[in-house]
């Protein structure tokens, strides 16, 4: 952290780092704004938004077929665009380019209205759906939330359900519109955008579906996106059921004020900085929303046929019923993925002492069956030593728990360092340690005593009592005769090494 930081924070109060970080890294991390610039910025936010409601009110009384209803429409993706500009040079995001590369799909559009305008319809379609996965590819990015390695399961929740709502477009709006106008190019292409909608809406599923920065901007894009799909939609569905329903296209037009407003707020700088995290739990809600995506191919199969006179898309229904299984089967593989690693971080737990990251007295006592047993059907020999700290309490003592902790980690990892890969270390209880020597005999066994003698760190010592299995007694049995030489090496005066004769 910088020292113009530091000059900048009162002693004892805490800065949040990520804040900073998402400034401008030229500034060295020193670029957060102060309160002045914030409350600039949000004065511009509100007149934006202000001339936002203006605007859709004046576009409201003026028809679309009128010079200015027509030039008010022609002028949203320049708005668009420009209000995104005017954000990203107001409040400097890192990194700029997603919020850029958003404002591209408003440039996107006034390239398609070129063509439009020109007569050549033929090309203005096919541009103006470019526009979708451009603008949903621009907010994954900003709020991070594209990744699959990080997220599988948050990614495969969103696909679900993002099939099951093409689903219903498809079989309940986009089939009838395509019947009624298959004759006109524009209204085919007209009846392929909620397609379009659909992806921004999966977009939408993608930020809920994970854990994150729910601040101002981020409820601005939601809402730009709810009312821009579901506008276009309202429309389509009217024209479907054959009914003169209200104009929406004056509401429809704030969605882009409000996507430019989520650029200009000042909580954009945050929302770009900080990832998505994803959600490790299945809620029961998420559980019903993913279920209510699966059923949705034969619900709409059975509604497609009531409300349309027996004609029913048997090819779409059965192509989304694959992709529903096809994902559906992906997230159970998931969710299996992340029982089982769940039961080997307890497993893990279960058999690993939290101080030293040795096995434990658990993990020991199988370990040594184990052993034991391979031993027994193999003819190997095998050697068990108990090793104890000398003096360890008085250590305590003198320096505390947390010389005391250091003691035993640092003993445990210069000791471990010293072992053959066959040789298995762990913390026995408290002080003591026990090794297993695998294909030893009881002179091997003290050559690699020896070495950890001689390792011992902070100038200690350690007493050590080892026996060697005989052939037929129990682990218990071989412990206990470790056990015995360990107290006769502390009787004779401890920084000693006792073996146990073999019976």
């Amino acid at each position: 952290m910088t020292q113009a930081l530091l000059n900048r924070t009162d002693p004892g109060e805490p800065v949040d780092v990520a804040v900073i970080r998402a400034g401008d890294p030229g500034s060295d991390l020193d670029a957060e704004p102060d309160a002045a610039r914030q409350t600039k910025v949000l004065w511009i936010w509100r007149i934006w938004l202000g001339l936002g409601v203006l605007y859709c009110l004046v576009q409201a009384f003026a028809t679309s077929t009128s010079p200015i209803g027509g030039l008010m429409t022609t002028l949203l993706p320049v708005i668009f665009s420009g209000g995104i500009a005017a954000g990203v040079w107001l409040n400097r995001p890192t990194p700029k380019w997603p919020w850029l590369f958003l404002a591209g799909a408003g440039l996107i559009t006034i390239v398609g209205y070129g063509f439009y305008f020109a007569g050549a319809a033929h090309i203005a379609m096919p541009i103006f759906m470019t526009i979708y996965p451009v603008e949903a590819a621009a907010l994954l990015f900003i709020v991070r939330s594209a990744s699959w390695r990080q997220d599988r399961a948050g990614m495969l929740d969103a696909l679900m359900i993002s099939v099951g709502l093409g689903l219903a477009c498809w079989l309940l709006v986009i089939t009838p519109l395509m019947r009624m106008h298959s004759q006109m190019l524009g209204d085919v292409y007209a009846a392929l955008f909620p397609f379009g909608d659909v992806l921004l809406l999966g977009v939408l599923i993608r930020f809920f579906t994970s854990m994150g920065q729910r601040n101002a901007a981020f409820w601005q894009i939601s809402a730009s996106l709810v009312l821009q799909a579901s506008t276009h939609i309202f429309g389509l569905v009217m024209l479907v059921l054959a009914v003169d329903g209200p104009d929406a296209s004056a509401l429809s037009s704030f969605a882009p004020f409000l996507m430019a407003g989520a650029a200009m707020h000042p909580s954009m700088r945050i929302l770009t900085g900080r990832p998505l995290r994803p959600v490790s739990d299945m809620s029961p809600r998420r559980v019903m929303l993913v279920n209510l995506a699966c059923l949705a191919a034969p619900a709409l199969l059975l509604a497609q046929g009531v409300l349309q006179g027996g004609r029913v898309d048997w090819v779409a229904a059965g192509i989304g019923s694959i992709l529903l299984f096809v994902l559906l089967t992906l997230r159970m593989v998931d969710l299996v993925g992340q029982v089982q690693d769940k039961a080997r971080q307890l497993d893990a737990v279960a058999h690993i002492d939290a101080l030293t990251t040795l096995p434990n007295r658990r993990a020991w006592d199988l370990e040594l069956e184990r052993r034991i047993a391979a031993a027994r059907r193999h003819g190997t020999p095998v050697v068990v030593a108990i090793i104890d700290l000398d003096y360890f309490k008085r250590y305590n003592d003198e320096f505390g728990h947390q010389g005391g902790d250091e003691l035993l980690t640092s003993a445990a990892a210069a000791w471990k360092g010293q072992l053959r890969p066959e040789d298995l270390l762990a913390r026995y209880g408290g002080e003591e340690f026990g090794a297993i020597f695998d294909h030893a005999k009881l002179g091997d066994a003290d050559r690699i005593i020896e070495r950890l003698q001689s390792v011992t760190p902070l100038g200690q010592t350690f007493s050590a009592g080892a026996a060697q299995w005989n052939g037929t007694e129990t682990a218990e049995e071989l412990l206990a005769r470790a056990d015995t030489a360990l107290y006769a090496a502390k009787r004779a005066g401890r920084d000693r090494v006792f073996v146990s004769a073999t019976r």
